[in-house]
Order: C-alpha cells, then structure tokens, then sequence
C-alpha cells in the first residue's frame, strides 16, 4: 500500500492549472490587442502624413502650372485643368482630385466668376477602407497672374 502523500509532493490540480491558462490567455489577447490597436493607429497616422504631404505638393504643382504655363483656368473649366496637373512621385493608390472651386465677389466666396482670385479644394485620398483611410483637403486661393501694363492711372493693367 502506498504512503499517502505529504504536502510537498502534491500535484496541482486541474482547477488550477484551467484558471492559470485562463488568466495567461486573458493576459496575451490584451497584449495582442494593444498591439494590433498601435499598429493600426500608425498605419492611419501614416497615410494621414503622407496625404497632407501630397496634399501640399498638389496645391504647389497648381500654383506653380499657373504662374509659369499660363495654366489659369477659367472657372467652367478649373475643375478639370487643375484636377489634370501631376503631382510628383504620388504613391500608387492614392488619389489627388480638385473637389471645388469658387470665385471671390468682393466680400464672399460663391460661385465662380471672372474676377481672376479663385479658391479651390484640394483632395489627397490613401489606400485603403474605411476608418483605415485618410483623406486630406487642402484649400487654396489662386490669382490669375496679371502680366500687363496700366494704360492709364488708375486702369486695370489686367485687363
């Protein structure tokens, strides 16, 4: 007949061991989960970056289109011209757009006109769905450059 056991040589029991992986499994999907949580909120925080980024170099790519190539558009076309300028080295997936364009009347932005200032909204959309997608808007105000002389004092020398 066996010798019963004495404290020191009992086993763990089962309930024991159950609660012990339980609280372990608790422990690692809490960690995952924080884990997973900071690499989401980096990936978005990333393409939130790299959209203001193109966001500006869109703006700049307009700017500079109109100052240099003569590129102002009137307003029945600005939304095409200024949506067709290139944006340099925009990473695949990511989507550049001119989403509105207004004229200036002298006291409030409305619909457009030709009195040359115009303020257009620039749209840098990422990758990805979702809250998993940044989107960047960028307002900008363009003149239409004015290369003229004034006839006289006082006249336009835009005109």
């Amino acid at each position: 007949m066996p010798a019963p056991a004495t404290p020191d040589e009992r086993g763990e029991t089962l309930v024991e061991l159950l609660v012990t992986v339980v609280i372990l499994g608790v422990a690692a999907v809490t960690i995952l989960g924080a884990m997973l949580l900071g690499i989401f909120s980096s990936d978005v925080g990333r393409k939130q970056s790299t959209s203001s980024a193109y966001a500006r170099s869109f703006a700049e790519a307009i700017q500079k289109s109109v100052d240099t190539n003569g590129g102002y558009a009137s307003c029945g076309s600005a939304l095409s011209t200024y949506g067709g300028v290139a944006v340099p080295n925009l990473p695949s997936g990511y989507t550049r757009s001119v989403v509105a364009v207004q004229s200036w009347s002298g006291s409030t932005w409305g619909g457009c006109d030709a009195n040359g200032i115009q303020r257009i909204t620039v749209r840098v959309v990422s990758t990805g769905t979702g809250e998993r997608q940044a989107t960047e808007d960028l307002v900008v105000v363009l003149r239409k450059p004015c290369n003229g002389s004034a006839a006289a004092t006082g006249a336009d020398p835009c005109a």
